[in-house]
């Protein structure tokens, strides 16, 4: 079930009771200018947000932005993003975008055959922006943050998502296969159970929860995807404990695990 929708309302209050900053103080500390888009993302938009969860702000820029932040890696050819950390118990993160980085994304994905393409190395972080760039709220009116977003299509994003799930969970059968063929049914147990993940990962991301922080957030994804009594739920909770001292047999596991990777995949294709 999903958390009451949040709003900047939310944020301010958030920035003073953990910062003891306004958000306009924090905006004009950023001081983004016409030609750019400063949002507001993360895992408070998802509705997963607990007492240690960070402020996530992101801010998409035409401008050679130095905040001595990090680097951050985003894919093959492409430039990178630049976060700064404000310490604390609670951080305020901001995250620098290059908007030729938003048009390479776009090109990219526009192009994607999900059917016959293998999905580039995109980098965790470069994902996880994609995502909350979907789901992101403006910080600043009438800035060009609708015409940023609009260069990436959510659908063609859930459709590379599906897509990179499932060359994971492929290649984790190919390990199964072999642990089982050498009688190593205690690791094939553990690697059926990442592939299974994977397959959950790939239906979860075609019902269009495109969250890639996967395995923070997947219990709570399926939480909010399936009924409780759901078979699959309960196949799934099945499949996530190892235990021999429990009296759990390893190859009865190992393809309970196979057979529902199996089944959430052909559901999601």
């Amino acid at each position: 079930m999903r958390q009451a929708p949040v709003t900047l309302e939310h944020l301010d209050q958030l920035l003073r009771d953990r910062l003891g900053r306004s958000l306009a103080e924090v905006i004009k500390d950023i001081d983004p200018g016409p030609d750019e888009a400063l949002f507001w993302s993360g895992s408070w938009l998802d509705g997963f947000a607990n007492s240690r969860s960070d402020i996530d702000l992101y801010l998409v820029t035409t401008r050679s932005r130095f905040t001595g932040g990090v680097p951050e890696v985003t894919g093959p050819g492409m430039p990178p993003m630049e976060m700064t950390i404000v310490p604390g118990t609670t951080r305020l993160d901001l995250t620098v975008v290059p908007l030729e980085l938003l048009r390479e994304v776009g090109r990219f994905l526009d192009a994607l055959d999900t059917d016959n393409d293998y999905p580039t190395a995109w980098s965790d972080n470069l994902r996880e922006f994609v995502h909350r760039l979907i789901i992101g709220i403006p910080l600043v009116p009438d800035s060009p943050f609708e015409e940023f977003r609009s260069l990436v299509d959510p659908g063609k994003f859930r459709g590379y998502l599906k897509r990179f799930y499932q060359n994971r969970a492929d290649s984790l059968f190919e390990d199964v296969q072999g642990l089982l063929d050498e009688g190593e049914t205690v690791g094939a147990a553990l690697v059926a159970r990442k592939r299974m993940e994977a397959a959950f990962d790939m239906y979860l991301a075609t019902i269009g929860e495109t969250n890639t922080r996967v395995d923070k957030w997947r219990w709570k994804k399926i939480q909010r995807s399936f009924a409780p009594d759901d078979a699959l739920v309960r196949r799934f909770l099945a499949c996530v404990a190892v235990d021999q001292e429990a009296g759990i047999d390893s190859l009865t596991l190992t393809k309970a695990c196979v057979a529902l990777g199996d089944e959430l995949i052909l559901r999601a294709v």
